[in-house]
């Protein structure tokens, strides 16, 4: 069975941890995706301040689709290195992925997470993309 892309369109992610914890899908394009995420006690850590998975969740997440879109293929996150610059509690987080390095097997996505005008978290995602299985006989 081939690895299949998704097929990523404007509006609430449908379903995943992504659908939990409300991620918004505001643009895709094969040199950018814009996410965007409103911002709730759900998503706080014990001290009241959004928790960093949440950042570095938003930032793998642009760049999986955008990796994806910009090869037609499914690519998986194999590093993500997320700096946390601002500590934040509420409002609207928005999340864009611009390309580093958009290779055949690996790119490197930098990650712009932003508050408004403020830039709270900075994230690279290096993805590996996924080639098609290739299935014996019979299969």
């Amino acid at each position: 069975m081939p690895a299949q892309t998704p097929d990523p369109r404007p509006g609430p992610v449908p379903a995943g941890f992504d659908h939990l914890m409300g991620t918004e899908i505001v643009e895709v394009g094969p040199r950018r995706v814009h996410l965007r995420l409103a911002l709730s006690p759900i998503h706080h850590q014990p001290m009241g301040i959004v928790h960093g998975g949440v950042h570095a969740a938003l930032a793998e997440t642009a760049a999986s689709i955008a990796a994806s879109v910009n090869v037609g293929r499914m690519a998986v996150g194999i590093d993500n290195h997320t700096s946390f610059l601002r500590a934040v509690r509420d409002g609207t987080l928005d999340a864009v992925a611009t390309p580093v390095h958009t290779g055949r097997s690996v790119q490197l996505w930098e990650v712009a997470i932003r508050r408004g005008d403020e830039l709270v978290a900075s994230s690279r995602v290096r993805m590996f993309v996924l080639e098609t299985r290739r299935t014996s006989p019979g299969e």
